[in-house]
């Protein structure tokens, strides 16, 4: 596992990298590809992102004793349709066993994620689901995060956010994460994260305003209101 700056991780675990970027609007623009291409030296095929398995990773988590917020499978998608399904439930049996840790998933792929859900028996209460949704297009990936069964905490990441979306509608999501895009960059407007901000309020979910949305107007209204929340549940950190 490896220390992140990602405001909230504490680290990133890679059991699985790549991704084939199925319906990805970031496709062009993306941080984990660029990242996986730092490993060319050690793993072609994390240059290449082909979706593939690191089983020299796989109990990592279960050598650290300390509880922290793991993101998992962050350099590609864990859900990705080339992932081996054999694979993905011995990565949840993992963190199943490290009860102590708190996990966040997220993917782009959320029919896969709610297939997957279907077939592992008793989802952890320790592994956050997530969906990223980037444009009103990927809307639908909510709606399948809603019908997973689990008591475990369910949340949206709109990051980066590349238009308006309205008054979605958010019912049964608990943590709601907003960002811009980096490298190149771009912001979204305030009204956009100020639509979503009441949404997230409507539905009672946690907010969580990343870092790098510093357009100034934004910039104040995060000052107001330091909106960098965390939902009721998993570990301290």
């Amino acid at each position: 596992m490896n220390r992140t700056k990602i405001e909230y991780l504490d680290y990133t675990w890679n059991p699985t990298v790549g991704c084939t970027g199925i319906n990805c609007a970031v496709r062009e623009n993306c941080w984990a590809r660029r990242m996986a291409k730092r490993q060319k030296h050690r793993c072609q095929l994390c240059y290449d992102f082909v979706p593939h398995r690191h089983p020299e990773r796989l109990n990592e988590p279960l050598l650290r004793k300390k509880p922290a917020r793991i993101g998992v499978s962050f350099l590609g998608d864990l859900f990705d349709t080339h992932m081996d399904a054999i694979w993905i439930n011995r990565v949840f049996q993992v963190m199943s066993k490290a009860s102590w840790h708190t996990f966040v998933s997220l993917t782009k792929q959320a029919y896969n994620m709610n297939l997957m859900s279907r077939t592992y028996v008793g989802m952890p209460k320790n592994v956050w689901l997530g969906v990223t949704v980037n444009r009103e297009v990927d809307l639908k990936r909510i709606e399948y995060l809603k019908e997973i069964e689990t008591e475990a905490i369910k949340f949206v990441s709109f990051e980066p956010l590349y238009e308006d979306l309205g008054n979605i509608d958010l019912a049964g999501i608990d943590w709601v994460i907003i960002g811009a895009q980096t490298r190149p960059e771009r912001q979204p407007e305030l009204e956009w994260v100020r639509h979503l901000i009441d949404a997230a309020k409507r539905a009672g979910a946690a907010i969580f305003l990343k870092n790098n949305l510093h357009v100034t107007k934004i910039q104040e209204f995060l000052r107001k209101r330091k909106l960098q929340e965390f939902p009721e549940g998993g570990c301290s950190s």
